[in-house]
């Protein structure tokens, strides 16, 4: 009785809550909810706090100090000083000496760059900090190092010279093409506003001479608590974190001579602006069209309901692009519509771009002109809306269904903008049951509304960037104005939307079967072999709620056919891709799959073809029935190969242009001895040896047959519930029998040493790669000695040529073996610095190696790497992904994963001498391939 009594009034609150809710979504004014999961609060200082409980990944917690300022907030003697600003509070605070910060923290575990980072924008300076949980010492640390950054830098003087040189380099990685275009075309973007003239960078004189107190008086300034917030989301406890930051943060005082803190606007303009930038080294032609609006207050659930037709309009006309791009004489190689945030926090844009050809500059605008018209004109169709609509509803569902194993990382950039931007944080559950409700009443007329907001002539700014070539003519600003306002008085033909199949598949295949199962039990996976030859890998999760993956692969690839035919096996898995399957095309497909999360799609690789796909669980057989597709019924489609062909010829036409494309190309060229089969960019003459029908065959001979692949599924299934999809999906596949494998095709360094300089490019910029190859047997053990040599190499090489020397910003140190073609051992070291500094660094980087060799790792090195390392495999060992291209590299090159049961010793049996060892036994430094990028005014 006192149950049912329970029952009843536990049945009267839930219909209660949902009349409530009923009601608040019948008043558009009523305000949006806060999720209940994140504690908000604020200090009496003004800071505020935002802590959220989440256990995804396990032991782990996001930091963020957030500072609700940026460079736009710079005095004019401070240009770049912001950004500057944020170097300076990883070179020295009050309980952090110097760059002792960065050695200390990974000495925990915790990485430069993806653990350990910051960003500067024009409105707000973010601080991140990505640490293990489970250690009350490295928590603490975490809270002293972000109160030390938040008002204890002590901004050393010989610090801060050591710096500029950093930020230079940071400088000058930025500088090229796109910049010069950049400075041209924001003073017509941004007109009459102060983000024109405060770019985050800033100014190279200002960021080389700025008097150490101009980058104090900022400092001072605005990193106070009442511009702060403290985020803190994780593996932790609330309470808890809650005292942390009230005994941290509290300290903090604001300045008596506190400086408005002014929002600056980007002024209406009442008319269109046209700005057209061309560059010799610009090796990409687009088109945009930027329509700028006031950014709409966020709310309320009016707002809420709008933001989704917002997503609702720009999501059709999409998917209208998308069909005009697979034209055989398409009007542009990719184009895309957006609506959000601008630069500035009182706008949003609407903006529609285009990547064209070098001479497809006015078909471009003048399509995505048309296209905005037809829109206006005409409106959307019932079918386009009821389709998109099972789109955003799937994608709100898909969140909602992964709540529970939702990263930290997200929930963490999430308050970021609710505290700087004030979006909402109703949290998913809301979200989705609001998104849930207010679907069906959105009307086509609720869409064609927004046309008239969104598309006018009015504060708009149509941007042209081009490559400046003398054999072609780009159309000047007056005229493609004069296009813009023709095409507004265009009368437009109403979009009709054609209709998709109801099935992929009529007829499902005859059944193979499962012949036997085998128990991987050491990783939690079986292995199945079918009737036909197949094998599949079954690895069940509960990373993600709602994810399978799935690859399959099987040897041979490009490398089996002949030489005449190495552009059409190049190119024939991304034809077949842009072509469909069966009896529908690209854009067939895509509307069939509304409201589904499946994509597969094939690929023919150097030494290897196979398939690579993604499913929610309630869409599995979709993905089965794709993959059976993919192997047997490939649309042979002249319209998509004709359109495919057209793209890419315009979209490689001016690619060597840019300076480091060419010399990437030029680098591989070399290493590879410009073997015909090398990955490298293709000329124009070598489009046209692509054959239609040898497309199709070579594909079809590839994956002709099913006994030489395996199957490798990952994620959210039951394996009893999957096999009769393997039965009879991938079971029922032909078989030839072939037992194929790849072909060594013979691609091998150059002799070494080898020593090249190419000379490309106007900008003072250099990049330099040094490579080492050996060949020896392959072993599991070696292998990981060898790519934790490389890592430690590349922090070694931030703190001697970063942070002693000055002379980089960045720097990439990789090594390993590799089994496929043959047995081999790389590693390689990649330099982008001044052009005046290549010799002095390389001969740094060689140093440093040279140092292990001799002398071994230090203790202090050892402990950071093997620290960090075993942090990083508890992260990577709760994800699918890392599952699934672990099986499907060890089964490919036969070699055992038991690392993966013991990794833990494996990580503790790391020496000092075994580096040692490795890096004498496989690599001379005498023996190396050396190419440098300089300025082509360099060349003697």
């Amino acid at each position: 009785m006192i149950k049912n009594l329970y029952r009843s009034l536990a049945l009267i609150l839930l219909l209660s809550i949902a009349g409530i809710y009923s009601n608040a979504q019948n008043d558009p004014n009523t305000l949006l909810p806060v999720d209940s999961n994140v504690k908000i609060g604020k200090l009496k200082n003004g800071l505020t706090y935002y802590i959220r409980k989440n256990s995804k990944p396990e032991k782990r917690v996001e930091m963020r100090l957030v500072v609700n300022a940026g460079s736009v907030l710079e005095d004019d003697d401070q240009q770049g000083l912001a950004h500057f600003v944020e170097h300076m509070c990883f070179n020295g605070t009050k309980n952090f000496e110097k760059n002792e910060l960065i050695k200390y923290l990974e000495s925990l575990g915790v990485q430069f760059g993806p653990e350990i980072n910051a960003y500067t924008s024009f409105d707000e300076t973010v601080y991140m900090l990505t640490l293990p949980s489970d250690s009350d010492l490295i928590v603490n640390t975490g809270f002293q190092v972000m109160e030390d950054w938040a008002h204890n830098v002590t901004f050393d003087s010989t610090e801060i010279d050591k710096e500029r040189g950093v930020i230079m380099e940071e400088w000058r990685l930025g500088q090229g093409a796109s910049q010069r275009m950049l400075d041209k075309n924001l003073p017509v973007i941004l007109k009459d506003s102060k983000y024109a003239k405060r770019l985050p960078i800033g100014k190279k004189e200002i960021i080389e001479n700025a008097p150490y107190s101009a980058i104090r008086r900022f400092y001072h300034d605005w990193y106070r608590p009442n511009l702060m917030a403290f985020i803190v989301v994780g593996d932790i406890d609330v309470k808890e974190m809650e005292t942390k930051i009230t005994e941290h943060f509290s300290r903090l005082i604001n300045p008596k001579d506190m400086r408005e803190r002014v929002n600056y606007k980007i002024p209406a303009q009442q008319q269109t602006f046209v700005t057209v930038a061309t560059d010799k080294e610009t090796p990409l032609t687009t088109v945009s069209i930027y329509n700028k609006t006031d950014a709409p207050v966020f709310r309320t659930y009016g707002d809420y309901r709008k933001d989704i037709e917002f997503k609702l309009f720009t999501g059709m006309l999409n998917v209208r692009l998308g069909e005009l791009k697979e034209l055989p004489n398409p009007p542009f190689i990719n184009a895309a519509c957006y609506y959000g945030s601008f630069l500035a926090r009182d706008k949003d844009a609407y903006v529609s771009g285009a990547l064209v050809s070098e001479t497809g500059i006015e078909t471009g605008l003048k399509t995505l002109l048309e296209e905005n018209q037809r829109v206006k004109q005409h409106g959307f169709t019932d079918t386009e809306l009821e389709r998109y609509k099972k789109i955003l509803l799937n994608n709100y569902e898909k969140a909602f269904k992964e709540r529970d194993k939702t990263e930290s990382s997200k929930y963490a950039s999430e308050y970021t903008r609710n505290f700087l931007q004030k979006e909402p944080i109703p949290g998913i559950e809301f979200e989705f049951e609001f998104v849930k409700n207010q679907l069906p009443v959105i009307q086509l007329k609720d869409m064609n509304d927004l046309a008239n907001k969104l598309i006018s002539d009015k504060d708009r700014v149509i941007v042209v960037n081009a490559p400046e070539k003398s054999d072609v003519i780009i159309p000047p600003a007056d005229s493609l104005l004069e296009l813009a306002n023709q095409t507004s008085h265009i009368n437009m033909e109403p979009y009709v939307d054609k209709m998709a199949g109801n099935d992929l598949m009529a007829v499902k295949p005859e059944k193979g079967r499962i012949l036997f199962t085998k128990k991987l039990n050491d990783f939690g996976a079986v292995e199945l072999k079918l009737s036909n030859g197949a094998k599949v890998v079954l690895k069940p999760t509960d990373f993600k709620n709602d994810e399978i993956l799935m690859r399959a692969i099987s040897p041979g690839g490009q490398s089996l056919v002949s030489e005449n035919d190495i552009m059409s096996a190049k190119n024939a898995s991304s034809i077949i891709n842009e072509s469909g399957i069966a009896d529908y095309s690209k854009t067939d497909l895509q509307k069939f799959m509304a409201g589904k999360s499946v994509s597969v799609s094939s690929s023919i690789n150097l030494y290897t073809e196979g398939l690579s796909g993604s499913a929610a669980p309630k869409d599995i057989e979709t993905m089965f029935q794709l993959m059976y597709l993919y192997f047997t019924n490939p649309r042979k489609d002249s319209t998509a190969f004709t359109s495919y062909i057209t793209k890419q010829k315009a979209l490689y036409k001016n690619i060597l242009a840019d300076p480091e494309q060419y010399f990437f190309n030029q680098y591989y060229r070399i290493r590879t001895n410009n073997n015909p089969r090398a990955d490298v960019i293709p000329s124009e003459e070598e489009w046209q040896k692509i054959d239609f029908s040898r497309v199709y065959d070579i594909y079809h001979e590839r994956f002709a047959d099913a006994s030489n692949f395996t199957f490798f599924f990952v994620g959210s299934f039951d394996v009893d519930s999957i096999k009769p999809f393997i039965e009879t999906y991938i079971a029922s596949l032909p078989v030839t029998k072939s037992d194929e494998s790849w072909k060594d095709v013979g691609i091998r360094p150059p002799a070494m040493p080898k020593e090249e300089d190419i000379y490309r490019g106007s900008d003072p910029k250099s990049l330099v790669i040094v490579y080492f190859e050996s060949q020896k047997p392959w072993n599991q053990k070696d292998a990981f000695l060898l790519s934790v040599l490389g890592d430690v190499l590349e922090r070694k090489y931030l703190d001697v040529l970063r942070e002693k020397m000055s002379g980089v910003y960045t720097i990439r140190s990789s090594a390993g073996m590799s089994r496929i073609p043959y047995d081999k051992e790389y590693m390689q070291w990649t330099i982008p610095c001044a052009p005046y500094n290549t010799d002095s660094l390389t001969a740094a980087a060689v140093n440093e190696f040279n140092k292990i060799r001799n002398d071994g790792v230090t203790q202090e090195d050892l402990k950071a790497a093997k620290e960090i390392l075993r942090r990083e495999t508890e992260k990577k060992l709760e994800t699918n992904g890392y599952w699934l291209s672990t099986f499907v590299d060890d089964y490919l090159t036969h070699q055992p994963m038991d690392y993966l049961i013991n990794y833990s010793e494996v990580i503790d049996s790391i020496t000092s001498d075994e580096l040692k060892r490795v890096a004498n036994e496989y690599f001379n430094p005498d023996a190396y391939l050396r190419v440098i990028l300089y300025p082509q005014q360099m060349k003697k």
